[in-house]
């Protein structure tokens, strides 16, 4: 009968199979958690960078600034936000959503992205077919009013307004002249 002897592998290369085998662990173990991670967002349809808020003041936070709110808020619209969302950058962004109060949601979102001329993130703000451009005159800063086809085929009405600190855009379901009312009476939260 022959004795069997011991595998004779190199030290070196037990190493090697072990680091292999490490390495592939641990990068099966980082794809499982960033899969978890995303679940959540995935879930609520957010896309990635979104995160969203329960509060203005925890937005403002986020943002490092206060926010925009308008002292004209017509009575079809519902108090507080349905949904406040926060995209960090760049460009800062967030997204106060306010619902109808016959239940229609998004009735009114007010974005706001920090900086000079900055755009409003397509993860906040999806695009729409415009179908009409109108220059607006404010005080301070310049705006265009867009009549818009949204992806679901409705009919939403956009300002855009250039501030020079900030830019702030509405979308409206609703007339036009109620929206340039709204944004003409926007203000920059108190503390």
């Amino acid at each position: 009968m022959r004795e069997r002897l011991p595998d004779a592998r190199s030290p070196a290369r037990e190493v090697a199979a072990l680091l292999g085998g490490l390495v592939v662990v641990l990068l099966a173990a980082g794809l499982a958690l960033r899969a978890l991670d995303a679940l959540p967002r995935v879930l609520a349809g957010e896309r990635r960078g979104v995160v969203r808020y329960q509060s203005i003041a925890g937005a403002e936070r986020a943002l490092g600034t206060r926010l925009f709110l308008p002292a004209f808020f017509p009575d079809t619209l519902q108090w507080p936000p349905a949904s406040i969302r926060v995209y960090a950058g760049p460009p800062a962004a967030s997204a106060l959503a306010f619902a109808g109060r016959d239940g229609s949601p998004d009735r009114l979102v007010i974005y706001q992205a920090v900086g000079p001329r900055a755009t409003v993130p397509m993860a906040l703000m999806p695009a729409g077919r415009v179908l009409q451009t109108v220059p607006i005159p404010m005080a301070d800063g310049e705006a265009t009013l867009f009549r818009l086809q949204l992806a679901d085929g409705a009919i939403a009405n956009d300002l855009i307004w250039y501030r020079p600190d900030v830019t702030l855009a509405f979308r409206y379901a609703g007339p036009a002249n109620e929206l340039l009312t709204i944004a003409h009476s926007v203000r920059r939260r108190r503390p």
